[in-house]
């Protein structure tokens, strides 16, 4: 690959005032485009700084993850699951909103889920190496994880739990598509298991005022203990999933 070649082409998208045509560029460029970048130095040399470069490698995942994790139409969400001996519910918290402006995880929590049961538990904490903007909706601070390991180390110990099942969450495009998966990318793990989503199936099986997770929870009296902690919500999620598919597998 030539990497300068490479480079004036990113600056080019960069001068590119249209946000839908940076977008559908930067998603035609290979994958291994983003490491070769940061090996030699580029990540932010851009017009739009490392702003931009992150969006970039979002791009790229989003390319990577259609090939390899494609998304799923709620049918074949339901088929996966009433077939899947066992499969992971995960939740996560950040440092904000938005991968594609840099935000972090600061905390993972996941359940591995046998015909319905809990039979394993992942919780870690992460540090994020750079101010949380989102303390005051989960109660994390940088304080708190402080002397937490970083996340290569524990994104490497969730793959190791995750192994090849399925994942579930409630927004999957955000906890898996967003974070997570980028974060396998950033760390040389090739993500490929089939994703699932609470709130898609909620949409289909579900009858409630909205989708948000406090919500559905509310409305079928599903215990939520502390919503916005990465375990309380991973464990009201499995709980809303248990519902939906009894709901789905019934019709």
């Amino acid at each position: 690959m030539n990497i300068d070649r490479l480079h004036i082409r990113i600056m080019i998208t960069c001068s590119i005032v249209s946000f839908a045509k940076r977008e559908a560029l930067a998603a035609s460029y290979p994958l291994e485009a983003i490491d070769e970048l940061e090996q030699h130095g580029y990540i932010a040399q851009t017009r739009y700084g490392d702003y931009y470069n992150t969006k970039l490698a979002a791009q790229y995942l989003r390319k990577f993850m259609t090939t390899y994790s494609p998304r799923l139409k709620v049918v074949e969400m339901v088929e996966l699951l009433d077939h899947a001996p066992e499969y992971v519910v995960v939740d996560i918290e950040t440092t904000g909103g938005s991968a594609a402006r840099g935000d972090k995880i600061v905390e993972i929590a996941a359940l591995k889920i046998r015909h319905g049961e809990t039979v394993d538990l992942f919780h870690r904490f992460v540090n994020p190496e750079k101010p949380i903007k989102n303390s005051h909706i989960h109660g994390i601070t940088n304080e708190r994880v402080k002397n937490e390991q970083t996340i290569s180390p524990v994104i490497h110990k969730f793959k190791a739990f995750l192994g090849d099942l399925p994942i579930v969450s409630h927004h999957i495009g955000f906890d898996w598509y967003s974070f997570l998966a980028l974060e396998f990318f950033r760390n040389g793990i090739r993500p490929t298991n089939p994703a699932a989503c609470t709130v898609l199936l909620a949409r289909k099986y579900l009858d409630s005022p909205r989708n948000n997770l406090n919500v559905i929870a509310e409305t079928y009296n599903i215990p939520l203990l502390k919503h916005h902690t990465a375990d309380a919500d991973a464990i009201c999620a499995n709980e809303i999933l248990q519902l939906i598919m009894k709901k789905a597998t019934a019709q």
